[in-house]
């Protein structure tokens, strides 16, 4: 069978290669994040096989930064030269080496038995052409984290978005830890047959990009792979959301169309999985929020734009 793999006794290093591909902007405002990935991924009690950085810009900064905390990894760079998350995506993973490879985001900081924990799932669930994990947001904000009545409407309006409609119901309780779930975000671990089963991410987008994750878990349990997800590995998640949101669609309110554009499409487009009354009520949903970043920016054109780009959405989704 091979060596054993310390601190994770059951998996062989001759039969599985892992991954680790961190996809980001590579721009100034996220070094400080990356790097605190980077000393996450160092103490991992399960090293990977490979670290890919797949990045639009800054390729050796990022790399230098990388070689002072992994070392002894296999690492390598892909610098992109533009910026399109699912095209770079696609780029690095076909590239990689690894028969299971983690999909993370920039701005995350790893449990120091991450890796170790994901891999025990997929022994434990074989099925499984995906482990999520438990991905816990540091910095809470917008109305639903907030109490009294806008607290309330906030929720009550959150039931027409799929994330509160549908998706809990696709979900299945395994065992104390392990959990059957319809989707994930990028704090993910899946099997490269997996991936390429699924065709990768889907292209026929330009950023800002929202939604693909999703888009992707759907494909996935469409090739015939189970999502699982382990609360047993944690990551942290440590951008504020709302407050980036605030700044980004204040300075250019026509970036709130192009994600909400491709957020609707996403969900719409996988209307045979979700139903289409979900669907439509989850554009709904995304229109209401448009007005309410509009509040939030105090910019009439950023609920116009977010309007609109909810509209598109729909109709390229459903005609997909």
């Amino acid at each position: 069978m091979g060596k054993l793999c310390e601190g994770f006794q059951r998996l062989c290093e001759e039969a599985v290669k892992v991954t680790v591909l961190i996809l980001t902007s590579g721009t100034m405002e996220r070094h400080a994040l990356i790097e605190g990935l980077f000393r996450s991924l160092a103490r991992q009690t399960v090293k990977p096989s490979e670290v890919i950085i797949a990045t639009e810009t800054a390729g050796k900064e990022l790399a230098k930064m990388a070689n002072e905390y992994l070392s002894d990894a296999n690492l390598r760079t892909i610098e992109t030269g533009y910026w399109n998350k699912c095209w770079t995506a696609n780029k690095a993973i076909l590239e990689s080496e690894g028969d299971i490879i983690f999909l993370l985001e920039d701005d995350l900081y790893l449990a120091p038995n991450f890796i170790e924990e994901v891999l025990d799932a997929f022994k434990e669930y074989p099925e499984a052409g995906c482990v999520y994990t438990r991905c816990i947001w540091v910095f809470l904000e917008g109305a639903r984290s907030r109490g009294g009545l806008i607290g309330w409407l906030a929720k009550t309006l959150s039931k027409l978005s799929i994330h509160e409609s549908v998706l809990p119901k696709m979900a299945r309780k395994i065992n104390d830890h392990l959990v059957e779930v319809p989707v994930f975000t990028m704090s993910v671990a899946c099997k490269k047959e997996a991936l390429l089963k699924a065709k990768l991410y889907d292209m026929r987008v330009e950023e800002p990009i929202l939604g693909e994750d999703y888009d992707l878990a759907l494909r996935i349990r469409k090739a015939g792979y189970k999502i699982v997800q382990t609360t047993k590995a944690v990551s942290y998640h440590l951008t504020k959301q709302v407050s980036k949101g605030v700044m980004k669609y204040s300075k250019d309110p026509v970036k709130l169309m192009g994600a909400y554009e491709t957020e609707v499409y996403f969900i719409v487009k996988n209307k045979d999985a979700l139903g289409i009354v979900n669907v439509f009520n989850h554009a709904v949903y995304r229109v209401i929020e448009a007005i309410a970043w509009g509040i939030r920016t105090r910019n009439i054109k950023v609920a116009f734009y977010g309007i609109v780009g909810s509209v598109k959405g729909f109709v390229k989704g459903y005609l997909c």
